[in-house]
């Protein structure tokens, strides 16, 4: 699936199961050009794309379904296929864990509508929309993350909700721009931590949709937009903070354009530790390195803007 990251299916995805997060799934790796069309629709979970590769997820084992689908599609190859724990394929380990001032749950999303009162969440309790969240704050974020990446769990989601937390408490935050948003957690995480726009773009549209279930969940649909693109040249504002936690082909490919450069603050995660250098390199010059955090060999960069860079661009 993605070069680097194995053990799940990335950053976007389509459905998530409406009740047991335990279920088995079986997914099927294809390869050919083109979207697969007309596949199996029993049990059919959802379909991801990484072309040439498109991954079938099924809420059981659906090989002899998938096999007699190829025979009449001869341009398709079945080149890997799985059959596991749902949770073993999230890297789930717990469903609830505490990142900063944020403490995530994960589980089904029952309705569109936001639950009302304390339930999913308590927002910070001083200062602006805007301004710095209070550092005592406990944000509680209920994701329904189906089988995207962002479950809140992966150690580099972990570090990006770490890196947010910090950075908000510290800096006043109205504008942010999540590059590769999944599930919307990180999307989330900001609005809840008083950015009054976010703007979350994903490249998958049933990403996307599931995003705007979170994002509703959470009562927060009011401050995020979504942009279904593969690129960043759709960002058209200087946000003050830019996330993005993707996979490092498309890393590569995102810090090699100008747009990113437009934000105040950044952070950059999804690659190894033996990427750590290039994504340095790409920083300079307009951005210095303020922090490196590490959580399981997986690094996550915090950036600034260079005080001389941010008057030029005031």
């Amino acid at each position: 699936m993605k070069q680097e990251k194995s053990s799940h299916c990335g950053d976007e995805a389509l459905f998530s199961p409406a009740s047991d997060i335990r279920h088995p799934i079986s997914v099927y790796e294809l390869k050919g050009s083109g979207r697969p069309r007309e596949v199996p629709k029993e049990g059919l979970e959802g379909i991801w794309p990484e072309p040439p590769f498109y991954y079938l997820f099924y809420r059981k084992e659906s090989a002899r379904a998938v096999l007699e689908w190829l025979k009449s599609h001869p341009d398709w190859e079945l080149t890997a296929r799985y059959h596991l724990p749902y949770e073993h394929w999230q890297d789930i380990a717990a469903h609830q864990m505490g990142l900063g001032s944020f403490n995530i749950r994960l589980g089904p999303v029952a309705s569109a509508a936001p639950i009302p009162g304390d339930a999913l969440f308590r927002p910070p309790d001083s200062g602006p929309a805007g301004g710095p969240a209070a550092a005592t704050a406990v944000i509680s974020i209920l994701i329904d993350p189906g089988v995207v990446f962002g479950s809140g769990l992966h150690p580099t989601t972990q570090g990006c909700l770490i890196a947010i937390s910090e950075i908000f408490e510290s800096n006043a935050i109205h504008t942010a721009v999540d590059f590769g948003s999944g599930s919307g957690i990180l999307a989330i995480a900001c609005a809840l931590a008083r950015a009054k726009f976010v703007l979350a773009i994903d490249r998958n549209p049933l990403a996307l949709e599931v995003a705007r279930r979170n994002v509703l969940a959470n009562g927060v649909q009011d401050r995020i937009a979504f942009v279904e693109a593969d690129g960043p040249g759709c960002i058209d504002m200087r946000p003050d903070f830019f996330i993005m936690n993707v996979e490092w082909p498309v890393m590569e490919k995102t810090l090699a354009a100008e747009e990113w450069r437009r934000a105040r603050r950044v952070v950059l995660a999804g690659f190894l530790e033996s990427r750590l250098e290039s994504v340095k390199r790409f920083a300079l010059p307009e951005f210095q390195v303020d922090k490196v955090a590490e959580r399981e060999g997986w690094p996550t960069v915090i950036l600034s803007r260079r005080r001389r860079d941010q008057e030029a661009i005031a």
